[in-house]
């Protein structure tokens, strides 16, 4: 996000933020993300409530005036603060119905002592569907319906992930707006870390660390980057041995297997 939206979206995330106690916290989440979609997909609505021309308590107006008591007080209050801010893009605005709705639900489940729980299961479901292309195009495809995509979400996670991983996911999965699925889960990973006040590593090795090695290892990275770390070990055999760490767009190749690639580059010239 650029000029406008990034400050608009700071406001979003203090709006959320001062509701951290509010009982219907984890309501106005799911209705947030109702109203991420009606807004993705009304483009008119859309085009209205990002229009700078108008007056700001014109465009919270226009959402009071629609949903009413279809969504709950405190998701009509954000939904509204939102409308009222300046918008780079029209775009921009449902990414910050999207990103309040998930923010919303992530603040009820930290506040229940499972947003660990739901971070590491986000992750597990990206590394999935990374790893399994037909998951991943079922699940990315336009063809299927959104009721259809929760059921196929609800035969795999049902009774094994948390509720809010659960609704996050079948958002996300019918709401990928040109996103690849999972990439769309790893922002959601991210946004997790981020309400915990913590950087994202993806570590990825041959075979599972022993003994102590992930605590020394979130150790020595959280005094590289100065904050602490939310560190997911990935499992990749084709490594052959060493390690890869991934912290945002930085990445460490320690891997034997780019060792290998790299010799074969120098050899062949």
């Amino acid at each position: 996000m650029i000029g406008s939206s990034r400050a608009s979206m700071a406001t979003v995330d203090e709006t959320v933020a001062a509701a951290y106690d509010n009982p219907d916290l984890e309501q106005a989440g799911r209705d947030l993300l109702q109203v991420a979609d009606l807004v993705g997909r009304e483009k008119p609505l859309r085009n209205a409530l990002a229009d700078a021309g108008r007056p700001a308590a014109e465009r919270a107006g226009l959402l009071t005036d629609l949903l009413g008591t279809q969504i709950c007080p405190l998701a009509l209050d954000i939904s509204s603060i939102i409308a009222s801010q300046r918008w780079s893009s029209a775009s921009d605005l449902v990414d910050a119905y999207e990103h309040a709705g998930v923010s919303a639900l992530f603040g009820a489940a930290e506040r229940q002592e499972q947003l660990d729980r739901v971070e590491d299961e986000l992750f597990r479901f990206g590394r999935i569907t990374e790893s399994d292309a037909d998951l991943q195009l079922a699940l990315s495809s336009p063809a299927l319906s959104t009721a259809t995509k929760t059921g196929i979400l609800a035969d795999l996670l049902s009774g094994q992930v948390s509720p809010a991983t659960l609704d996050v996911l079948s958002f996300v999965t019918s709401h990928l707006r040109g996103r690849r699925l999972d990439q769309a889960v790893d922002q959601m990973v991210d946004l997790a870390a981020q309400r915990r006040g913590r950087l994202v590593a993806t570590v990825r090795v041959a075979k599972p660390l022993e003994g102590d090695q992930e605590q020394r290892l979130t150790a020595a990275l959280e005094r590289i980057y100065q904050q602490h770390m939310s560190v997911n070990v990935e499992i990749v055999p084709a490594l052959v041995g060493g390690i890869t760490v991934q912290v945002g767009d930085e990445v460490f190749d320690g891997s034997i297997s780019a060792r290998i690639d790299n010799a074969r580059r120098r050899v062949t010239g």
